[in-house]
């Protein structure tokens, strides 16, 4: 037996280790607490903005109530699909004089078809109807009764409205005799579909979105309590969710091919939610005209001033769908005769 054998055979165990050495240095243990509170902050952030994709993407789906105290709504109910074939859309079609023009009601986020202005609006609808326009009022995707979906803030809820104009036409009315009135959300779809089918006739857009990705650089804190560097993050994953990269939804920038077509954008001087400046974008880039009202809320305008709202867009479809030589005159509210705040629509240079 060698020196090596004969001393590894008495010591068959290593020596113990000094004290402390079982212990990591104070550097190891300051990089491994900083590892471990970033990997805490990193999950922490990534659930927040997956609370906000989620909230951001889906609606907070209502059923259309109307028709309960309406009850003649019940048999008004059609199906159609959207044009890009990925909804099924679900509607009340209320027909007046056959093919002679007819306006689709397009409504905003969370909300559904007969509360399109926050407001019930059958009687809006009624009004038009008297006048000989046909009205079809309709939940968008992800809303109401049609199909579910996530929300694209009018990048894929326009292929709903087309699926309406589509189903018009299917009714006999005829290119140019077909209107869409918008709120909020389904303005800004409802400008942007027009803006793709030359067969619609007329848009008023009621407080419409220019561009969703400044609106919600104004409105993300507001909206989520959460500090403007949860944004991308929540948009990120809001692209996984939705398949739309939110910041690229500009309706402003389709709005030229409506120049020549009459356009009627609604907004208040008061908005809380849509700065009036994405209505004087709208309709400056459309050529269209803008009523600025003094209501004191997002979608105000319709409960603020119902007569004149009435009136205002009763007119404009009458003159611009059916030929209405009786709406051609000024009314007494765009002659601005009306008094209360109520200002006339005025073309945009």
């Amino acid at each position: 037996m060698t020196g090596d054998d004969q001393e590894a055979f008495m010591h068959p165990f290593p020596p113990p280790a000094p004290p402390g050495a079982l212990f990591l240095d104070w550097p190891d243990l300051a990089g491994l607490a900083v590892l471990l509170v970033a990997a805490v902050a990193l999950v922490a952030y990534a659930l927040a903005c997956w609370v906000v994709a989620q909230r951001f993407t889906r609606a907070r789906r209502r059923r259309p109530a109307l028709a309960d105290q309406h009850p003649a709504l019940h048999q008004a109910v059609v199906r159609f699909p959207a044009r890009d074939g990925r909804a099924t859309i679900q509607g009340w079609y209320l027909p007046a004089r056959h093919g002679a023009g007819a306006v689709v009601f397009v409504h905003g986020k969370d909300a559904c078809r007969g509360d399109e202005l926050k407001s019930p609006t059958y009687a809006l609808a009624q009004s038009l109807h008297a006048r000989g326009l046909s009205v079809l009022m309709i939940d968008l995707r992800g809303h109401g009764d049609s199909s579910d979906a996530r929300l694209t803030y009018s990048e894929h809820e326009r292929h709903d409205v087309l699926g309406a104009v589509d189903f018009l036409r299917t009714k006999g009315y005829a290119a140019g005799r077909i209107g869409l009135l918008g709120a909020s959300m389904g303005a800004s779809a409802a400008l942007r579909a027009a803006a793709a089918e030359p067969s619609v006739g007329g848009v008023v857009a009621d407080t419409p979105f220019a561009d969703f990705g400044a609106m919600l650089q104004t409105q993300f804190h507001r909206l989520t309590g959460l500090p403007m560097w949860f944004m991308p993050g929540a948009l990120l994953l809001g692209r996984l969710l939705s398949g739309v990269q939110a910041l690229q939804v500009r309706p402003v920038d389709e709005m030229p091919r409506l120049r020549g077509r009459p356009v009627l954008v609604i907004h208040s001087q008061a908005d809380p939610f849509i700065p009036l400046a994405h209505g004087r974008m709208l309709a400056r880039a459309a050529g269209g005209r803008l009523w600025v009202t003094q209501a004191p809320r997002h979608i105000g305008s319709y409960l603020a001033m119902q007569q004149a709202y009435t009136a205002v867009v009763g007119d404009f479809f009458s003159r611009h769908l059916l030929g209405d030589a009786a709406a051609q005159a000024p009314t007494a509210v765009e002659a601005g005769a009306l008094g209360d705040g109520v200002a006339a629509p005025v073309a945009i240079a």
